[in-house]
């Protein structure tokens, strides 16, 4: 999870809200009566926003980061819109959360959609493996976990490359007067370290550290080496998206890194 820069709020979203402010996100399942247009009624309206999201993500997942897929030749894609406070829970007063922009973050989807695209990697047959919005549910975990909107640009997390484990790197939390506790219980509610995401973090570990090696190989110091990798691949490409498990590569490319990020987080 890294810190996010949402944008302007996407036009045919803001419209719908003001026009129909307690409109609900979608039809409830168990409700067989009428009850208006809601947000889901409009495919184009859904992926105007599902793409400004994307978009202010670095189509990276919001919570474990992996790269949102999109599918093709019939398959899923893996991405969906998330509510960080769930859209079913309000109470009187509150905002309409199925429509409030700040509650909307795009993730993929859990490993619980065989039919998403790379299922090999994608899709998980164990259902405690699941992650991120799935394990999530409806539960309201606001004060529990943390938000990625709320994050500093600080990584707050180590990774093992053994093993692809995420870690909370205590000193870095407590400098940013980030609870540890509540570190540790958003890596939990989550799931990241779910053994999909795990194997698929260690891959880009074992990347990074051949790449080292190579360099190493052809007379760099391990400086040199970790500066000119990060400055290759720590950034986004032209379609505006941010490497694969972002933290994974900044974490395990160390001060040299932090040197190349140039570009707001």
């Amino acid at each position: 999870m890294k810190i996010i820069n949402k944008g302007v709020e996407p036009n045919r979203l803001g419209v719908f809200r003001a026009a129909n402010p307690d409109a609900l996100w979608d039809k409830d399942k168990k409700d067989n009566e009428l009850i208006g247009e809601t947000f889901r009624c409009c495919g184009a309206r859904y992926q105007e926003t599902q793409q400004q999201l994307r978009t202010d993500q670095g189509n990276l997942c919001a919570y474990c980061e992996q790269d949102l897929l999109s599918g093709t030749n019939g398959a899923l894609d893996d991405c969906r819109i998330e509510h960080f406070h769930p859209k079913s829970k309000r109470e009187q007063g509150e905002p309409n959360w199925g429509l409030d922009w700040a509650n909307l973050l795009v993730v993929c989807c859990g490993g619980n959609q065989s039919k998403v695209v790379a299922p090999e990697k994608r899709f998980d047959t164990d259902p405690e493996n699941y992650s991120c919005d799935v394990l999530k549910g409806d539960k309201i975990l606001d004060a529990i976990i943390f938000n990625p909107l709320n994050l500093p640009d600080a990584n707050i997390w180590k990774f093992y490359r053994s093993t692809g484990l995420i870690d909370v790197n205590e000193t870095v939390c407590e400098a940013q007067g980030l609870d540890v506790k509540m570190a540790r219980r958003t890596i939990k509610e989550l799931n990241l370290n779910s053994p999909r995401i795990m194997r698929a973090r260690k891959a880009v570990l074992d990347n990074l550290n051949n790449l080292i090696t190579e360099k190493l190989r052809s007379g760099q110091t391990i400086e040199l080496a970790r500066r000119s990798i990060a400055a290759s691949v720590l950034r986004k490409n032209k379609a505006g998206d941010w490497p694969s498990f972002f933290s994974v590569t900044r974490f395990y490319l160390g001060q040299q890194a932090e040197g190349s990020l140039v570009q707001p987080l």
